[in-house]
C-alpha cells in the first residue's frame, strides 16, 4: 500500500472511532461540619441514661452525675401550676368559660313604664277578699266591684248564684287547688273561695256630714292610733252588729286588708269609710254639727277626769272616740271621757272588745230611751 492509502485507512478508523473523553465526577460541596463535631469521649445523657464512645462502661465510669449537671443547661425547669380549687357540688365545670362570656339577657327584662304603672294601679285600686261570709257581703252589697273569682271544687254548689253572675258578665273564674288557693290568698285560712274585688271610695268628712247631717240619729265610731288588721276587722264586725253608720280613720285603706276583711265577715260592706286627713280637725268638725263626742279610754287614767259610762248622758247623734295610746288632744276636745271599771289582775281590755261592750251599753241606753 501507498502512504496515501495507508493515510486515508487511518484518518477513516479515527471518524469511525472517536476519542471519548471520560469527565471525572464532581465532588458535591458538602457543608462544614468542623463546629459540630461530636465529642464521642464525652458521654451524653437522655431519658434512658448517659451513653457515649464506650458503651460498655458501667454508670459509675461514665460520671453520671457529671452529665447531669452537663445537661442542665438543655432541659427546662418545670415549675408546677398552682392548685386550683376543687369543684363543690352543684358546680359545672363550664362555669369559668361561661363567667367569661358575655351574658346576653333572651328577653327585655327591663319594665316597661306602662306595665309598671298598671301594676301599681292595680295594687292601689283593687284587693283580695277571702272567706264564705265576707264573699257573700261583696258579693250581696257590689256586684260590679267583682273582677275574677277563684273556688275550691267543694264550694261551686253553693257559690252557684256568684259563678251565674260572673258567666253573664264574662267575668273570669277558676276552679283550683287548695294548695293553690293558699298561695294565691296567702293564708290557710281562706275559706274555699277567694275574689278580686276593687276597693271602695272612701268619704271626706264634708261629704259625710252633707250626706248625713240631717239624721236625727246617728253614731260614728273614730279610730286612732290602731293598725292591727285583726283588731280593725273585730271592730268593724262589731261597729255593723251595733247599727254604727260610719268608721272614721287616718287610713280607711287599712280594712281593705284581707284579713281584717276575714275577721269581720262581712261587716266592712255594712259601715261608711270616711278619712280624716287631721284627725283632730275632722272631730272637731262633727262637733260644730252638734254631735257628742265620747272618748274611750283603754284603761283609768289619774290625769284625766273620766266617768263611768252609766253617769253620761247619751245624745242621738255621736261620735265615739277609741285610741290605742292616750291622745292628749282628742281627749281636750272630748266633751265626756268614760272608762270600763275592772280589777286590778288586768291593767286594760282589748281594744275591739273595750269597743263592744262600750257600742252595747249606748246601745241598751239609746232604746232605753
Amino acid at each position: 500500500m501507498s502512504d496515501n492509502e495507508s493515510s486515508n485507512n487511518s484518518s477513516s478508523k479515527d471518524k469511525v472511532k472517536p476519542a471519548i473523553f471520560y469527565a471525572q465526577k464532581s465532588k458535591e460541596d458538602k457543608p462544614k461540619r468542623q463546629n459540630d463535631k461530636r465529642d464521642f469521649d464525652k458521654p451524653r445523657s437522655n431519658s434512658r441514661g448517659g451513653y457515649g464512645k464506650n458503651p460498655d462502661k458501667s454508670r459509675a465510669e461514665k460520671g453520671y452525675s457529671g452529665n447531669r449537671q452537663a445537661s442542665d443547661s438543655r432541659i427546662e425547669t418545670f415549675k408546677p401550676r398552682a392548685k386550683k380549687p376543687m369543684m363543690q357540688e352543684g358546680d359545672s365545670p363550664w362555669k369559668a368559660r361561661v363567667n367569661r362570656t358575655e351574658h346576653l339577657p333572651t328577653y327585655d327584662t327591663t319594665v316597661k313604664p306602662e306595665i309598671e304603672h298598671n301594676s301599681k294601679r292595680q295594687r292601689k285600686e283593687e284587693t283580695l277578699v277571702y272567706s264564705e261570709n265576707s264573699c257573700k257581703a261583696v258579693f250581696a252589697k257590689r256586684p260590679e266591684a267583682i273582677i275574677k273569682a277563684f273556688f275550691l271544687q267543694e264550694k261551686t254548689f253553693e257559690f252557684k248564684a256568684l259563678i251565674a253572675h260572673l258567666v253573664e258578665h264574662r267575668l273570669g273564674y277558676d276552679v283550683i287547688s287548695d294548695e293553690e288557693m293558699t298561695k294565691i290568698a296567702q293564708t290557710p285560712h281562706h275559706g274555699g273561695i277567694c275574689l278580686i274585688v276593687k276597693k271602695r271610695q272612701s268619704q271626706l268628712v264634708a261629704e259625710y256630714l252633707s250626706a248625713n247631717g240631717q239624721l236625727k240619729q246617728d253614731c260614728v265610731l273614730a279610730i286612732d292610733d290602731i293598725n292591727n288588721p285583726h283588731n280593725l276587722g273585730g271592730i268593724a264586725r262589731t261597729t255593723a252588729f251595733f247599727d254604727v253608720n260610719a268608721l272614721l280613720l287616718r287610713k280607711p285603706e287599712l280594712l281593705d286588708n284581707g284579713a281584717a276583711m276575714r275577721v269581720a265577715e262581712g261587716g266592712c260592706e255594712a259601715i261608711n269609710l270616711i278619712k280624716a286627713d287631721d284627725f283632730v280637725a275632722s272631730i272637731d268638725q262633727f262637733k260644730q254639727q252638734g254631735y257628742q263626742i265620747i272618748a274611750l279610754l283603754p284603761c283609768k287614767v289619774s290625769s284625766l277626769k273620766a266617768e263611768t259610762f252609766e253617769k253620761v248622758t247619751i245624745k242621738t247623734k255621736i261620735v265615739f272616740v277609741v285610741f290605742q295610746q292616750i291622745n292628749t288632744k282628742l281627749a281636750a276636745l272630748a266633751d265626756d271621757i268614760v272608762y270600763l271599771p275592772g280589777s286590778e289582775a288586768m291593767a286594760a281590755l282589748n281594744i275591739s272588745v273595750l269597743t263592744g261592750i262600750m257600742l252595747a251599753k249606748w246601745k241598751a241606753f239609746s232604746h232605753r230611751d
